[in-house]
């Protein structure tokens, strides 16, 4: 009974779709902590953004590493289209080891700014720790529209070329 909706959700399409939702709350999640960087003493609501999106990357980037995993758990694999499943399969961990890099940099950024003063005094830097986070959350948006892209339009294309598969 799961088979189809998990061979739903990890069709390239719905990977894609997924990574283009996410996005729209990155960007602008970004755009309103940027606009807000150094014009206020209290971080509080930067830094809670900045570390619900760090989290958000870490788990996209965990599911979309183990996408072969996941084909194996539910018998999606071996498919007939084997190659070009494993070659997304590829693509998805490289994309997802991305994501999880990054959102744990956002998050480690994050975590330096609420230890406290009296272990580490970062109290003049949590400023550069919260845009460290933002331009690593910044990143991450635009590497998942990147990977969206690349599983919508080109990957296809890319593969069959590559296998000799492409005819002009």
């Amino acid at each position: 009974m799961l088979r189809p909706v998990v061979r739903v959700l990890i069709s390239r399409f719905s990977i894609a779709f997924i990574e283009l939702v996410i996005a729209v709350p990155m960007a602008l999640g970004v755009r309103e902590v940027w606009s807000r960087l150094w014009q206020q003493p209290d971080l509080h609501e930067q830094i809670e953004t900045i570390g619900g999106l760090g989290i958000i990357m870490i788990g996209l980037g965990v599911v979309l590493e183990e996408r072969g995993a996941l084909r194996q758990i539910f018998g999606l694999a071996p498919a007939p289209d084997e190659a070009w499943q494993a070659h997304l399969d590829h693509n998805c961990h490289h994309a997802g080891l991305g994501q999880l890099v990054l959102g744990l940099f956002a998050e480690i950024s994050i975590e330096l700014t609420k230890i406290p003063n009296s272990v580490i005094y970062t109290g003049e830097v949590d400023d550069w720790l919260v845009a460290a986070g933002c331009i690593m959350v910044g990143v991450g948006g635009l590497l998942l529209i990147r990977h969206a892209v690349v599983l919508l339009f080109l990957l296809r294309r890319q593969f069959l070329a590559a296998e000799g598969n492409l005819h002009p």
